[in-house]
């Protein structure tokens, strides 16, 4: 990922658990009736489903996504309205979304299908951009050296991963543990094809995911729909999945972007390069007025309790950084989602940025040891 501006990246950080989680849920349209299928224990359906995923064969179709992440309402309107900045992105993320994803071994591309409007990320075997139509701006994300893999190329920040439920679903089984329950529980027709449901569930009542339903291909063991369910809600908060697939072959062109004329173009990396430069502290620990160091990270419990703590710059300068356009993303905070906790702990010249998929009482547990 394109070094960026040290300050906005401590809050994507944090929020950006909440990206994790609402790309591994999801929600399509279900039939009535189960298919029929013959048994599979759920040790053989995660290995198959792996070996399917480590292949990385191309995925293409479209897809429902539907978010409540407990963000409050963010004015766009009066003092502290949202921008096209980060604001405006935080407040585009609740709803309803129809998404495009082509994915193969040579690339990615997603697309948010907006009226009369669009949104995309495009990664090639070359290059990577962002591609905003109402603000007509493209963004160059970075440029690969030749023969780096796929999953170098989709960024170290994985960011990408957020939205597509193949690599979503691979880390989740591939992350399983003796702390998660995992078991075959029936089957569903999902976007006309006919699945498993694959059920991960937390071991412990301490974490605020009470389970994770993943439908499954029958035949070609694709993730077609992953569920995220919370503990305080019935229905699941964060969802998406493929309302149609198709497993044909993607012609590379399809990851290329060129800007089109009269757009405006930013080079991401350039502008993040100049803007910041990384310091390290000096010996007594401190730093001058305005830098600071790569941030320490301290993590808290395991698996579903973990907590992870990272240490930004005081709230003030915070607030100045990520604010910039306007709106001010801390004043969300503490946020308590139903699937997310995150809070900010001042520490006089230094704060704490703090998340979970635990309530806010776990994130105030810990805040004694952060000094």
């Amino acid at each position: 990922m394109p070094r960026m501006n040290r300050a906005r990246a401590l809050l994507v950080a944090g929020l950006g658990m909440v990206l994790l989680i609402a790309a591994t849920a999801s929600v399509a349209a279900r039939t009535s009736a189960s298919p029929d299928l013959p048994p599979i224990t759920a040790d053989r359906l995660v290995s198959s489903t792996l070996r399917a995923l480590a292949n990385d064969g191309p995925v293409s179709g479209r897809m429902a996504v539907h978010l409540d992440l407990g963000l409050p309402s963010i004015p766009d309107t009066g003092p502290g309205a949202v921008g096209a900045g980060t604001g405006g992105f935080l407040a585009s993320l609740s709803g309803n979304h129809r998404l495009r994803l082509w994915s193969s071994a040579d690339g990615f591309r997603l697309a948010d299908l907006l009226k009369a409007s669009e949104r995309a990320i495009f990664v090639s075997r070359t290059d990577a951009w962002a591609w905003d139509f109402d603000s007509f701006t493209a963004y160059h994300l970075g440029r690969f050296p030749d023969g780096m893999g796929r999953k170098e190329r989709r960024g170290s920040g994985e960011m990408l991963d957020l939205a597509d439920p193949l690599a979503l679903t691979r880390k989740a089984l591939e992350a399983i543990t003796p702390s998660t329950r995992v078991l075959v529980r029936g089957t569903a027709s999902v976007a006309g094809r006919d699945a498993y449901l694959l059920v991960v569930e937390p071991r412990t009542s301490e974490t605020l995911v009470a389970r994770i339903e993943i439908a499954i291909d029958a035949e070609r063991r694709a993730p077609l729909r992953v569920e995220v369910f919370s503990r305080l809600r019935r229905a699941a908060p964060v969802s998406v999945g493929f309302t149609s697939i198709s497993f044909a072959h993607i012609d590379p062109s399809v990851y290329r972007f060129s800007p089109p004329p009269g757009a405006t173009v930013r080079d991401i990396a350039r502008e993040m390069g100049r803007q910041h430069e990384v310091v390290a502290p000096k010996p007594d620990g401190s730093m001058e007025s305005g830098e600071y160091a790569e941030p320490p990270a301290r993590v808290f419990g395991h698996d579903w309790t973990t907590v992870v703590a990272l240490r930004t710059p005081p709230l003030g300068e915070l607030r100045r950084a990520v604010g910039a356009g306007g709106f001010d993303p801390t004043s969300l905070l503490p946020l308590s989602g139903p699937l997310l906790s995150v809070r900010l702990i001042e520490r006089g010249d230094h704060a704490w940025l703090v998340y979970g998929l635990v309530p806010q009482s776990s994130l105030i547990a810990v805040s004694g040891e952060l000094t």
